[in-house]
């Protein structure tokens, strides 16, 4: 069965059965993006309005109607359905998109029978599938300069989907926090960190996850790159609370980690379920 894939988390690009699709417009890739997430017919008058702000109705439309034309040759099947006043993309004819994928695997950790809040062991799997399958922000490096709604539109939805990429991020790093597997734990951390530098929660949580890895040096490294970043982009000094935290780290004084109890590491599931939060802002 033909199918038409589409990636629009990182550069946005479009292939038929594996072979790249080139669209000769960015107002074509535009469009094919903004139907394919709004998953609903949309009429004329709002794509033109939306695609060409700069014209009229009247010539907007027939802008509309070139690029549909074109995008139609391009696309080499049924995958538009397009009347005289609405258009939309025809997923029963075999249309994949990564933002559904990515989707798809966080709204399997619901299934799991806790909170949306907690972390189990069985959320490790789509969680990590879902991080796999963010390739980058949405639509990263597009825009449409003469389209503002356009980029409103684009920088809501990159803005939800990188919140929903920290949120699975972070909590990776509690699941294999509590689990004892620390090296996974950090690796996620940095993920999360590098997506805000300023998100000194993320700083803490790194800084205790070194130090509970016995490296003690990266966690008062991590902390100092805290006090620096901070200063240079904010001018201001890190909360008491992540400075305590180096104290305590520095004094040899941190608690155990949660995976810890009377020296052991508990990898029940039942643990899991009960993975209690570090130290927030």
């Amino acid at each position: 069965m033909t199918q038409l894939t589409i990636y629009l988390l990182g550069t946005p690009r479009f292939e038929r059965n594996g072979e790249n699709i080139n669209l000769d417009t960015r107002k074509a890739s535009a469009l094919i993006a903004y139907l394919a997430i709004a998953k609903q017919r949309q009429s004329r008058d709002t794509l033109a309005a939306l695609l060409w702000p700069e014209f009229d109705e009247t010539h907007a439309r027939a802008t509309l109607r070139r690029t549909l034309s074109t995008l139609n040759k391009a696309l080499d099947g049924n995958w538009l359905e397009i009347s005289r006043e609405y258009i939309s993309l025809n997923f029963s004819a075999g249309i994949w998109l990564d933002v559904d994928e990515f989707h798809n695997f966080l709204s399997e950790c619901r299934s799991h029978g806790h909170l949306p809040t907690e972390t189990c062991s069985k959320c490790v799997k789509p969680l990590s599938a879902a991080v796999e399958m963010y390739g980058g922000d949405f639509l990263a490096g597009f825009s449409l300069r003469d389209s503002s709604n356009f980029d409103d539109w684009q920088f809501y939805q990159a803005d939800s989907l990188r919140r929903d990429f920290a949120s699975a991020l972070e909590r990776l790093v509690r699941c294999y926090s509590t689990s004892g597997n620390f090296e996974s734990a950090i690796m996620y951390a940095q993920q999360w960190l590098a997506l805000d530098r300023l998100n000194e929660s993320a700083h803490r949580l790194l800084m205790q996850l070194y130090a509970w890895n016995d490296q003690q040096s990266a966690a008062l490294h991590q902390y100092r790159e805290c006090v620096q970043i901070l200063d240079r982009e904010l001018g201001v000094g890190p909360l008491e609370s992540t400075t305590r935290l180096y104290q305590a780290i520095k004094e040899h004084q941190l608690p155990p980690s949660p995976a810890t109890k009377h020296g052991s590491i508990e990898t029940s599931d039942s643990r899991m379920n009960r993975i209690s939060p570090f130290q927030k802002n």
